[in-house]
């Protein structure tokens, strides 16, 4: 078995050359690669630090601007409280969105809004027997009578009773079917906007809250009393309604309404009113943080006069409108996180000791890090690549001249392997013959042996001329090689070369073996010799390479522009990938054949290299045991028979054999 260090063939011969200069190819190439790569992690790395630097120094500056604006809000509010009403300062702060709720206090600390409705037992001694009167005649169905009475009340008293009086009245009226009655005293009653009762409630609201019962629905006058109410529940500077009552009439009128109302301080009363329920002094604090109310924070004024409540779920969302008009790097947004809430931000920081616990954070829309070097990172894997293609490049170009090289080298060894081995067949036969006649003198001359004299002498001249013909096919390669071979074109008869060759080819072999067939005169413009050493080296072959009953035919034909010469024999034959080959220097298809009848494979490449330096061609049609047809074309001359090329030196090409 073959060693795998050894070398059998040309392409093993290569093949360790090939990989060592691959190998020298390509770790270079992967140490490029790889240094890229750390340099475009480093890189990315450093940029990284960078960039976290800059978002942290940013990142510091908008935490101190939202925590300074968090305590100016408040403050600002609380500037308000002693200008504004206590409910025109709720409902700014509400609209204004600093808080999801409100608390105003006074100077005691006490809650002035929303306020409470009071409660008395004071009685007027004076009415008792007017009011006992009217409430017995309601109480025996007397309502006429009973509105009426109710109606004297109402003229002759002031204060609370006067609204009591009334509303008893309406009462009266509508138990007593005086729909319209009643209507007229509701009208005239939701002008008295100054009116309250006894708990500082606004009689005008609640009339017309009372009219909207009685009348029909969505008729004009109805509509005209709902849009009164709505706008009444929400002024907060020109009514003072108490918060309990005006938290009442909102939902009254959103139950009787059709289509939803919207008034924005209404989940603001209804939170106030359960912070209310629950209140205590902690949340007075000035500092945001949870309440007893489940999901409810609040800080206060560094004064206390207003306490902002939050909802827990809005509370993230009321610190990032802080941040509306800070800028921010591309691609880069705010988040806010709560106390014991995991942030999803790339960098975040404590928003101060106003919010406590607290945290503003910056996310990306992707990877800022990867997104900045970007860029460095392209031009990175640009010069790689440029990197890696030119040394690429640079080592095909290397291994091409190498293995041309190697190549060469080959050749140079072939032919001097071919040259030795042709070269010692006739001279080892010639020094055989002269040692022999040496031999002979020395005996008694006989006429038999002057007779193996002369036919000694014969052998002898074959074996010279043989020796000639290879050494002048190697002359004759060397010059093709070297492009150093001329050739003395002129216009001639493919007849005459068909003729000449025959007659060379019947002058060195006796056997009547070939056959010629002479086509029409055609001319071609050609160096006669070569185109005669070309055909006799074709001759040749087939000679060499048939069998006793050997069979050559030699024709010539035109086929429109070309004349075409062919060899067709019944030899041996060639496989379709012998062919391919057979006109390659140095090749021969049978080395058995060669061997036996001498050759050295140059002969069919010489008639190439003849062919192609007359712009003509030199193809082969052959199949295994059914003999092979070789064709020479060359272009046919049109122009005046008797201008000829211009004279030039005349190198002969030998014939020879190759297949």
């Amino acid at each position: 078995m073959r060693s795998f260090w050894q070398s059998s063939s040309e392409s093993d011969r290569l093949a360790w050359p090939i990989l060592l200069l691959l190998l020298t190819v390509l770790v270079p190439s992967v140490g490029t690669v790889w240094m890229m790569r750390e340099a475009v992690r480093n890189e990315r790395l450093a940029t990284g630090q960078r960039l976290t630097e800059a978002y942290q120094a940013h990142l510091q500056s908008a935490s101190q601007a939202v925590e300074d604006r968090w305590i100016a809000q408040l403050e600002k509010l609380s500037e308000q409280v002693g200008k504004q009403t206590p409910a025109q300062a709720f409902a700014d702060g509400i609209s204004n969105g600093i808080a999801d709720s409100l608390l105003v206090r006074d100077d005691q600390g006490q809650i002035v809004y929303p306020n409470m409705a009071t409660t008395t037992t004071e009685e007027m001694p004076e009415k008792v027997p007017a009011w006992e009167n009217a409430e017995r005649l309601e109480f025996i169905g007397q309502w006429h009578k009973a509105a009426e009475a109710y109606a004297r009340i109402a003229e002759d008293v002031y204060g609370p009773d006067v609204a009591s009086a009334w509303q008893a009245q309406v009462r009266s009226l509508l138990k007593g079917d005086k729909r319209i009655e009643a209507i007229e005293v509701l009208q005239k009653l939701r002008g008295q906007d100054g009116l309250h009762d006894a708990q500082g409630r606004s009689f005008a609201a609640a009339a017309e809250l009372r009219l909207l019962e009685v009348l029909d629905r969505d008729t004009k006058a109805w509509n005209e009393v709902a849009n009164s109410l709505q706008r009444r529940l929400g002024d907060y500077q020109q009514n003072t309604l108490l918060a309990p009552q005006r938290r009442f009439l909102m939902n009254a009128l959103q139950e009787l309404a059709s289509e939803p109302l919207n008034w924005p301080t209404q989940p603001a009363e209804e939170l106030a009113a359960r912070a209310i329920s629950i209140y205590e002094p902690s949340f007075a604090t000035p500092r945001l943080h949870p309440t007893p109310l489940a999901g409810m924070w609040s800080c206060a004024s560094q004064d206390g006069s207003v306490v902002g409540l939050y909802r827990a779920e809005s509370l993230p969302e009321q610190i990032l409108k802080l941040t509306n008009d800070l800028a921010l790097p591309k691609g880069v947004s705010f988040v806010v996180s709560g106390p014991q809430e995991s942030s999803e931000a790339i960098l975040d920081t404590s928003l101060g000791k106003s919010l406590p616990g607290w945290r503003l954070g910056l996310i990306a829309d992707g990877n800022p890090f990867d997104e900045t070097s970007k860029q460095r990172k392209a031009v990175h894997a640009w010069i790689a690549l440029l990197v890696v293609a030119a040394t690429c490049v640079l080592g095909w170009l290397l291994a091409s001249t190498l293995q041309r090289r190697m190549r060469l080298a080959q050749l140079k060894n072939d032919l001097v392997a071919t040259v030795s081995h042709e070269l010692k067949t006739p001279l080892a036969s010639i020094r055989l013959l002269v040692d022999t006649l040496l031999e002979s003198e020395n005996g008694e001359p006989r006429q038999s042996s002057k007779n193996n004299v002369r036919e000694y002498l014969k052998l002898i001249s074959h074996e010279n001329a043989r020796l000639t013909r290879l050494i002048d096919n190697f002359l004759t390669f060397s010059r093709l090689e070297r492009d150093k071979q001329r050739f003395d074109y002129q216009v001639i008869d493919v007849c005459e070369v068909i003729q000449q060759a025959a007659a060379i080819f019947c002058e060195r072999w006796d056997d009547e073996c070939l056959h010629v067939v002479e086509g029409t005169e055609a001319l071609v413009l050609g160096d006669k010799d070569a185109l005669v050493t070309a055909v006799v080296n074709l001759l040749e072959n087939a000679r060499k390479y048939s069998d006793e009953n050997r069979e050559i035919h030699l024709t010539s034909a035109t086929l429109g522009d070309q004349v075409t010469i062919a060899v067709r024999d019944n030899g041996i034959g060639m496989s379709p990938g012998a062919t391919r080959h057979v006109f390659d220097r140095f090749y021969q298809v049978d080395q058995r054949v060669a061997r036996s009848e001498g050759g050295c494979g140059l002969g069919l490449s010489i008639v190439a290299a003849i062919m192609q330096s007359h712009g003509g061609d030199a193809k082969v049609k052959s199949q295994p045991g059914a003999g092979s047809t070789f064709t020479l074309y060359l272009p046919k001359f049109h122009g005046d028979t008797a201008k000829q090329a211009a004279p030039v030196h005349v190198v002969t090409v030998p014939a020879e054999d190759n297949r």
